[in-house]
C-alpha cells in the first residue's frame, strides 16, 4: 500500500481544524472508538468502556508509573489517574491537547497524579527505564517510523514493563487496487501515512525484545461506534461543505466527514482491522 508524507504541522492542523467536531460530535475528552458490551450501550458509556477495557489489558494498578503517548485529550490517562490511582504521564505534539488534557485532569481531580506536556514519541522526553507502563490508542498509526516509535518505547520501559498499543492494522498480506484506493481515502482523511500489517508490527515487537506478544481484534466492541461514525457522516458532512465554501471550515473537516463515511466500509470488509497489541518487555 502506498505511504504518503504528513508532517507535525500537518497532523496539528488536522485535530485543530476539526476540533470542534470531535468535541460536539463525538467526546470532550476520548478521541478513539468506543467499546460497546451488554452493560455499555450508549456511545458516552462506550467511550467511558474503552478506558476500562485498555487499562485492564495493560494490567494498571496503583504502584504503577504510566506513559500515554499521542494522548489526546487525556482521556485516557485522567481515567487511570482517577480510577486506579496510578501516576500517569501523558506526551502530544499538539500544544492544545496538551492544555485540554491539563483542563480534563483538574476536572476530574487528578491533577497532582498526572503529567501532560509536548512531546514527540520519536524522541520520548524521559529517560531509560522511567515506567513500569506504555499505552498508545489511535496514534502510532500517523508515524511514518513505527519501528522507531517502538524502540523508544522499549527504552523508556523498565525490564519486565507492559506495552498496550491499539490502533487500525492491516490484517492482509495484499489488497485488491479496490481496497487500498478506499483505505487510502480514509487514511488521507485523518492524517495517517499509512497502517502497519499486523504480522510486521508483531515481529517488530518480538525483534525489541518484548515478550507475550498478543494481538486482540476489536470487531465486535467498536463496529457500533464505527456505524455511528458513517450516520454522522451522512448527515455532518454536507453541512461541512457549506461551511467550507462560506469559509467556515476548513477542507480538513469536509475531509474528516468522508472518512467517517468510508472507515466502516474499512472495518466491515477487513480492509483493515482495529485491535491492540499487548506485550512485556523481557527482564
Amino acid at each position: 500500500m502506498e505511504t504518503r508524507q504528513f508532517d507535525t504541522d500537518e497532523i496539528v492542523d488536522f485535530y485543530n481544524e476539526t476540533a470542534w467536531e470531535y468535541r460536539v460530535l463525538w467526546s470532550d475528552v476520548n478521541l478513539h472508538y468506543g467499546f460497546y458490551d451488554d452493560e455499555a450501550t450508549t456511545h458516552q458509556d462506550a467511550m467511558a468502556n474503552s478506558n476500562s477495557v485498555y487499562a485492564d489489558k495493560l494490567e494498571v494498578d496503583v504502584t504503577d508509573t504510566v506513559l500515554d503517548i499521542g494522548t489526546g485529550r487525556g482521556g485516557f490517562p485522567t481515567h487511570v489517574a482517577a480510577e486506579y490511582g496510578a501516576e500517569v504521564h501523558g506526551i502530544d505534539i499538539d500544544p492544545q491537547h496538551v492544555s485540554e488534557a491539563e483542563e480534563n485532569a483538574r476536572k476530574r481531580g487528578v491533577s497532582e497524579s498526572t503529567e501532560f506536556s509536548i512531546g514527540n514519541y520519536h524522541d520520548i522526553p524521559y529517560p531509560d527505564g522511567t515506567f513500569d507502563a506504555v499505552s498508545g490508542i489511535e496514534t502510532v498509526c500517523h508515524s511514518e517510523r513505527k519501528e522507531r516509535v517502538l524502540e523508544e518505547v522499549r527504552r523508556v520501559l523498565k525490564p519486565g514493563g507492559r506495552l498496550m498499543i491499539s490502533d487500525g492494522f492491516v490484517g492482509r498480506p495484499v489488497l485488491t487496487e479496490s481496497e487500498a484506493a478506499k483505505l487510502r481515502t480514509v487514511l488521507d482523511g485523518w492524517a495517517v501515512p499509512d497502517f502497519a500489517h499486523v504480522g510486521e508490527f508483531r515481529d517488530a515487537l518480538e525483534d525489541l525484545g518484548f515478550a507475550n506478544v498478543t494481538f486482540d481484534d476489536h470487531y465486535e466492541q467498536i463496529i457500533p461506534s464505527s456505524r455511528r461514525q458513517r450516520w454522522l457522516s451522512i448527515f455532518v458532512t454536507p453541512l461541512l461543505m457549506v461551511a467550507a465554501a462560506l469559509g467556515i471550515k476548513s477542507e480538513s473537516s469536509v475531509d474528516q466527514g468522508v472518512t467517517l463515511y468510508h472507515q466502516y466500509d474499512v472495518i466491515e470488509r477487513g480492509i483493515a482491522i482495529h485491535g491492540d497489541f499487548t506485550a512485556d518487555l523481557s527482564a
